[in-house]
C-alpha cells in the first residue's frame, strides 16, 4: 500500500484577483506534490479559496455587487491558475461551500464549544481588515498595519473568545521539540517568542457587520474567517463527512504558507486541533515575499504582478522555472 502525503497550500482571499505571489507559493507545493507522486506516494494536493470575513465583503460593496457574487468570480479566477500554470493540485475547497465545508466547520465549533474552550465577552480592539485580525500595539507602525501600511480600525464587540491561552505551554512544547517543525529555524523563533505575548482569541464577528456562517445556536453572531478558514485544510478531506478519507490523510504532511500568516498556523491551528483531540501537521513551510517597489506584494496595496500577463508574454514553462 502507497505511504499517503498530503500537501496544502495556503487559501488566498477573494477580494482581489491572483497576483504572482499566489503563483509562487502554487507552484512551490506542486513540485514537492509532484516530486512525491514519482517516488510513488499517494498524495493529495489541496488548493482554495477564502471567501468570507470584511475584505470580500467590502470589495464587492465597491462595485455594487453581492460578496456571493464577487467571491464567486474571483473563485473562478484562483481555479483557472491549475490550468494556466499546470498545477497538479487534486482538490480546490471553498468556504463558501455548504455542502463539504459547512459541516465540518460547524462540527469543529460544537466539539470546541463541548471542551469549554469558547466563552462570550465584550471587547475593543485594533482591528487590520487586510490581515483579517486583531492587532497589539507591537505589530503596528505609527497607527498603521506593518503589513499592509493602512490605518487600523476601532472595533468594539461581543464575540465568543477561543480559549487560546489554555493551550500555549502544549504548543511551545511541540514547537520546540519539532513535532510541528518549522522551516525555515528563524519562523520556528519567530512563533516561540511570540507565544510569549498571545491572548485569547475573538472567533465570532457581528452579523450585521461581517459575512460568514453563522454561530450555531446564535444567528447574531458569524464565525471569525480564521477559525472558518483554517479548517479548510480538514474539511476538504472529509471532517464532518468521510470518516474513512479524513483518517487515511491526515496529518497534513505539509502546510506551505506565507510569512505573514505563521502566527494562524503555528499557533492559532494547533490549539484548535488540541481541543479537538487531533493530530498536529508534520511540517509548516515557510515562504518569504515576493516584492514589489520594496514592498510585500499585496492585493490590498495595490502593487500586484498580474501572472496571466507574464504567461502571455514569457509561457508557463519559463514562469514556473523562474519561481
Amino acid at each position: 500500500m502507497a505511504k499517503k502525503f498530503y500537501i496544502t497550500t495556503s487559501i488566498p482571499y477573494t477580494n482581489a484577483p491572483p497576483h504572482i505571489g499566489h503563483v509562487f507559493e502554487f507552484i512551490q507545493a506542486d513540485t514537492v506534490a509532484r516530486y512525491r507522486r514519482s517516488i510513488d506516494e499517494d498524495v493529495y494536493f489541496l488548493t482554495g479559496s477564502d471567501e468570507h470575513g470584511l475584505k470580500t465583503k467590502r470589495a464587492a460593496e465597491a462595485i455594487g455587487k453581492t460578496a456571493e457574487e464577487f467571491a464567486d468570480e474571483m473563485s473562478q479566477k484562483f481555479k483557472d491558475l491549475k490550468a494556466l500554470f499546470n498545477l497538479s493540485n487534486d482538490d480546490f475547497i471553498r468556504t463558501t461551500d455548504a455542502k463539504r465545508h459547512l459541516p465540518a466547520v460547524q462540527k469543529l465549533w460544537k466539539k470546541i464549544e463541548e471542551n469549554g474552550d469558547l466563552y462570550k465577552k465584550k471587547f475593543k480592539g485594533l482591528y487590520c481588515p487586510g490581515c483579517e485580525a486583531f492587532k497589539t500595539a507591537k505589530e503596528t507602525v505609527g497607527g498603521k498595519c506593518a503589513i499592509h501600511q493602512k490605518e487600523m480600525e476601532v472595533i468594539e464587540e461581543e464575540n465568543y473568545f477561543f480559549k487560546l491561552s489554555k493551550y500555549l505551554p502544549e504548543i511551545k512544547k511541540v514547537i520546540e521539540s519539532d513535532e510541528i517543525k518549522i522551516i525555515p529555524e528563524s519562523k520556528k523563533n519567530e512563533v516561540l517568542a511570540t507565544l510569549e505575548s498571545i491572548e485569547d482569541v475573538s472567533f465570532s464577528r457581528d452579523k450585521d457587520k461581517y459575512w460568514g456562517f453563522s454561530v450555531p445556536e446564535d444567528d447574531s453572531q458569524v464565525i471569525y474567517v480564521w477559525a472558518d478558514a483554517l479548517p479548510n485544510y480538514i474539511s476538504a478531506i472529509g471532517y464532518g463527512s468521510d470518516d474513512k478519507k479524513f483518517k487515511k490523510y491526515w496529518p497534513a504532511d505539509i502546510h506551505c504558507i506565507g510569512k505573514d500568516i505563521v502566527k494562524f498556523h503555528a499557533i492559532y491551528w494547533p490549539a484548535m486541533l488540541l481541543s479537538l483531540e487531533l493530530d498536529f501537521p508534520k511540517l509548516i513551510f515557510v515562504h518569504g515575499f515576493i516584492n514589489s517597489g520594496g514592498q510585500k506584494m499585496s492585493k490590498s496595496l495595490g502593487n500586484v504582478i498580474d501572472p496571466i500577463e507574464l504567461v502571455k508574454k514569457y509561457g508557463t514553462d519559463a514562469i514556473r522555472y523562474y519561481l
